[in-house]
């Protein structure tokens, strides 16, 4: 038997001897016990009461109570304290009356010291292994409630088959995903929920028989509501869900045992259908990355063979009269070319987005020039009211174009009997009023509405989410497309909708107070001549010629290379000669060669004032944005004419 002093108990001895009293105390107290005593009975219910003890000695005969009422009050109040009787004077019949009341020993006086203590130690080894059981059983039961609690809540369905393959167990998972009671699937063969295409896999994976390593483990299949409860429930084919299993056989015995017994299927079902969405996702991404990557390098060509064509026909202007036949053509021929780069950055910012190239200007003939465009053949009309004063903003205008576009094709589509846009746009002055993610200040605030279907309030906070679409044809790019575009033009877009009634976008625009001259664009405006050596960079020999014929037009002595390699080399030359150059054009991206904007960095470690100008088909790339911060005093877009070349170099060198 353990010793049962290492516990530490504590005894209370009940007796009217005081002698009796001191002897057992010292007695017991060199054995490691605590003990306390009491000469009444009284003495010991109030001891009891103070203070725990795990061991009474109670006297049957004391002077003010029986003890075997003592031992039914005990029974009441301290169920758990163990009494062991003793007396000198009791009967047998006492003896057996303490003990059917609840006593656990009974000891007759005069008490031999070595039994008492044996006895003592008996019945404290019994409370001690009363507590371990009581123990073990509270671990247990909160281990039960532990994995009962994680089963039932884990997302996951868990299950159990018995050895016929019919479901003895299912989780909550189970009712959340199907929307049925889970006493509605007990007993049904798990084929019930298979999926046609994968019953011949399930009986080898759902139904698992194998343990260990070999055990089915992440193989997909597909389950739906058991047949006969989409009959009751009158809802037709449910939607199949793609399930991840992981099971394994249960026996009676190891799995190594010859002769264990099959008693049925552990396994594990989770829901992949956002994994398999997400996986859709990146694989669009990726699509769309390689889409990106050839509109990027179609339009840098294409932009550069636009340049080729607007210089040229500029150039050919130099040398027709302003009132000929020809002329007109060729300024025709020019606008047209101009609104083919229009179209490349469109085609750009859709497949890569982009930081905005933001110039000033307003925002009423884009908007008439965007919906017209896509309600081409619809029988959808827009109706325009614009502030007369509005306000001017700082944008890309490919961008916004693409914005607005969105926008209106949303409300084409969404009054498929045709209908009226309204589109209205005014000044406004936003403050912590409006409670919108903008900083305070002036915009300027597009509406776009619609009468149509309107938007489910579902789906209101999701449609700018990216790849999130209602419609069977949709791609979930456009509205995602034109959050982004406002959100890094530092405006903002968000909509209002009823079912029915129809829908309206909200469009803001920080308002700026820099303008350019009116009626000023690429076609037309002032020559702007000059003096000075120019050295070009660009990998496009046609655009070379072209940039030579320009310039030397323009008043400059050109130099064109074709790398920047070259640009230091001639740059370093001629400032050793004592002929420097005034200004340096350079092309962005050079395949293969070193480009712009690497070649200004060692140029300006050369020439710290050097004025150098970056050029680029690649109109959304950063440096283009930024170009200052990269070191370039100026940009200019593929293609362009001649006066925005010539104005261009002229701000550069002012």
């Amino acid at each position: 038997m353990r010793s049962v002093v290492s516990e530490s108990y504590r005894i209370l001895i009940v007796d009217d001897e005081p002698r009796m009293c001191e002897s057992l105390t010292k007695l017991l107290g060199e054995r490691g016990f605590q003990v306390d005593s009491a000469n009444t009975g009284k003495e010991g219910i109030r001891s009891l009461s103070e203070r725990a003890y795990d061991l009474l000695l109670l006297d049957i005969m004391l002077p003010d109570m029986n003890g075997l009422e003592i031992l039914e009050y005990i029974k009441s109040k301290f169920p758990g304290l163990l009494v062991i009787m003793f007396s000198g004077f009791a009967s047998i019949e006492s003896a057996v009356c303490a003990l059917k009341n609840g006593a656990f020993d009974f000891i007759r006086k005069p008490v031999e010291y070595e039994e008492l203590i044996k006895r003592v130690e008996n019945a404290l080894e019994q409370k001690r292994l009363v507590r371990e059981k009581q123990a073990i059983h509270w671990e247990l039961e909160q281990s039960q409630k532990k994995y009962k609690y994680l089963v039932e809540n884990s997302p996951d369905i868990i299950y159990t088959l018995d050895e016929k393959g019919c479901f003895s167990f299912v989780n909550d998972a189970f009712e959340r995903l199907f929307g049925i009671k889970r006493e509605q699937i007990i007993g049904k063969h798990y084929s019930q929920i298979i999926c046609s295409q994968d019953l011949e896999k399930s009986e080898h994976v759902f139904n698992e028989r194998r343990t260990g390593k070999r055990a089915s483990s992440g193989v997909e299949l597909h389950l739906s509501l058991p047949r006969e409860d989409k009959r009751k429930n009158g809802s037709g084919e449910k939607p199949q869900v793609p399930m991840e299993i992981k099971s394994q056989g249960i026996y009676d015995r190891e799995p190594e045992d010859q002769e264990k017994t099959f008693l049925g299927t552990y396994g594990v079902a989770r829901d992949i259908r956002d994994r398999k969405m997400l996986e859709e996702h990146l694989q669009q991404e990726e699509k769309m990355e390689a889409v990106g990557r050839l509109a990027g390098g179609i339009a840098h060509d294409f932009n550069n063979f636009l340049a080729a064509i607007v210089g040229n026909v500029a150039l050919a202007k130099m040398h027709a009269q302003p009132n000929a036949e020809v002329f007109t053509r060729l300024e025709e021929m020019e606008r047209a070319s101009l609104r083919a780069r229009d179209l490349t950055q469109q085609l750009i910012t859709f497949a890569q987005g982009g930081v905005p190239v933001r110039v000033p200007g307003t925002l009423p003939d884009l908007i008439r020039d965007a919906s017209t465009f896509v309600l081409r053949g619809s029988n959808v009309r827009c109706k325009y009211h614009f502030l007369n004063d509005l306000w001017w903003a700082e944008f890309d205008q490919g961008q916004i174009i693409q914005v607005i576009q969105n926008l209106i094709i949303n409300a084409d589509q969404a009054m498929p009997d045709g209908g009226v846009v309204n589109v209205e746009a005014d000044n406004v002055t936003v403050t912590a009023a409006y409670r919108l993610p903008l900083k305070p200040g002036r915009y300027i605030r597009v509406m776009i509405e619609d009468n149509g279907i309107g938007i489910p309030k579902e789906d209101v906070n999701k449609i700018f989410d990216p790849f999130f679409t209602t419609k069977n044809n949709g791609t979930g790019f456009g509205l995602s497309t034109a959050y982004s575009i406002l959100k890094n033009h530092d405006g903002y877009l968000y909509v209002e909708s009823e079912i029915g009634k129809g829908t309206r976008f909200f469009i803001f625009l920080p308002a700026t107070d820099r303008k350019v001259e009116k009626g000023k664009t690429d076609t037309g405006g002032k020559l702007y001549g000059g003096k000075g050596k120019i050295l070009v960079m660009d990998d496009d020999g046609n655009l070379r010629k072209v940039y030579d014929r320009l310039l030397a037009h323009l008043g400059y002595a050109p130099t064109v290379v074709a790398n920047g390699e070259e640009v230091l080399s001639r740059y370093t030359q001629a400032r050793q000669t004592g002929a420097p150059f005034t200004a340096v054009i350079m092309d962005l991206t050079v395949p293969g060669a070193m480009g712009g904007k690497e070649a200004v960095r060692r140029l300006l470690e050369i020439d710290p004032k050097a004025v150098a100008i970056i050029s680029s088909g690649y109109s959304n790339d950063p440096v283009m944005a930024n170009y200052k911060k990269y070191g370039f005093k100026d940009v200019i877009g593929k293609p362009f004419t001649a006066q925005k070349l010539s104005e261009v170099l002229w701000k550069a060198l002012k």
